[in-house]
């Protein structure tokens, strides 16, 4: 049904990468029994979560490798969600040397896949909008290829702002667009930041689905900036496993000594979730990061 994985090579390491490891036994490999190259199987998380971490702006080489190494990488493994444009987000206008050489460094810890953050806009620009959608998946794939792992599709809702004009068919085009170009590097995730009305994105066909949908993007607890505390799932989201949905916290707490993280991962475990994060801001990662990835990984989150 839904489809997990790596990606499938390392840009210009990718021959001499494949020739090292076609005759090691599976369970040699980093990141998992067949390592950074293996797809991802069905399969409920048995326990704890992933992250789905985003990690935007000059491609920190210090944060990335936190990231990277401190991340999740049970059960199919994390997500990190490159943004390289300053401004409206998205590929940029041309590859970022600091950014491929964070990604390429990424997969040597066998712990997480990069996918592309493209901006949808809610949907406002209708059909004569998907092709400039297309080019900047395009783009992400151009720049830096072998490395990019699918699309995090940013600003989603179910109908156009203001009108009643469903987004299904919309959504359900760049869905496929990324699943019948992109090979297995082909995640699809759709950020809609709150509940959406019902499972549309999840119950079409593999193509056309989404594979992880993220039911909320807020604060942890700061009134006025939609906080988690107050948060409820869906009904509906009860009915498919965790790994489907995600949630993203943003403005928490900047102290370590703080005792909201501890607090953030008991509230996002008691959630049907697969994958999760909680920091401050989404260009540097929180003081607890490591903190907070270690208690996700061990069920506490």
């Amino acid at each position: 049904m839904k489809r997990r994985r790596f990606v499938t090579c390392l840009g210009l390491l990718c021959t001499m990468a494949l020739a090292v490891v076609s005759d090691a036994p599976a369970d040699s490999l980093p990141g998992g029994a067949h390592g950074r190259f293996a797809r991802h199987g069905h399969k409920l998380l048995p326990r704890g979560q992933n992250e789905l971490i985003p990690l935007y702006g000059d491609a920190n080489p210090t944060e990335w490798a936190q990231a990277c190494w401190e991340a999740n990488g049970s059960n199919g493994g994390s997500w990190i969600v490159a943004n390289a444009a300053s401004e409206g987000g998205g590929p940029g206008s041309e590859a970022s040397l600091a950014l491929a050489e964070a990604i390429e460094r990424c997969y040597e810890a066998g712990r997480a896949s990069v996918i592309g953050y493209v901006s949808t806009d809610y949907g406002e620009g209708g059909e004569a909008s998907i092709a400039e959608i297309e080019r900047q998946i395009d783009e992400w794939y151009a720049y830096y290829p072998g490395e990019i792992a699918g699309i995090f599709f940013d600003q989603v809702s179910d109908d156009v702002p203001g009108t009643t004009t469903s987004n299904e068919s919309f959504y359900r085009t760049l869905a496929t667009y990324v699943h019948t170009h992109e090979g297995n590097n082909d995640e699809v995730v759709l950020n809609f930041g709150e509940n959406p009305s019902s499972d549309w994105m999840l119950s079409g066909n593999d193509v056309e689905d989404a594979d992880i949908v993220v039911t909320f993007e807020g604060s942890y607890d700061t009134p006025g900036e939609n906080p988690f505390t107050s948060w409820t799932q869906a009904s509906w989201e009860l009915g498919y496993p965790a790994e489907d949905f995600a949630a993203l916290i943003h403005s928490a707490p900047d102290e370590e000594a703080t005792p909201q993280p501890a607090s953030v991962c008991t509230a996002l475990a008691q959630k049907n979730l697969g994958y999760v994060y909680a920091g401050t801001a989404y260009d540097q990662l929180s003081p607890y990061f490591g903190e907070l990835a270690n208690e996700a990984s061990d069920g506490g989150c």
